[in-house]
């Protein structure tokens, strides 16, 4: 009974502790997209122009990760 009750403590703690932690990882990816903006609702990275949902996307698959203005 009380191996059962640790568990889900500790799961409960889990869940807790990665909700924290997306949030701020969520903010730093806006962060980096919200330099880029280019004051229309359009992101310029690497000299492409593509909409916010593209580079939502493209930053998803790992590929804004070192760009410039």
């Amino acid at each position: 009974m009380i191996e059962t009750f640790f568990c889900i403590l500790v799961g409960a703690l889990y869940l807790i502790i990665s909700l924290f932690t997306a949030d701020n990882n969520s903010s730093d990816d806006n962060s980096q997209l919200d330099q880029m903006n280019d004051g229309m609702g359009n992101i310029i990275a690497d000299g492409e122009h593509m909409s916010r949902s593209e580079a939502e996307d493209a930053q998803a698959r790992g590929e804004l990760y070192d760009t410039y203005y």
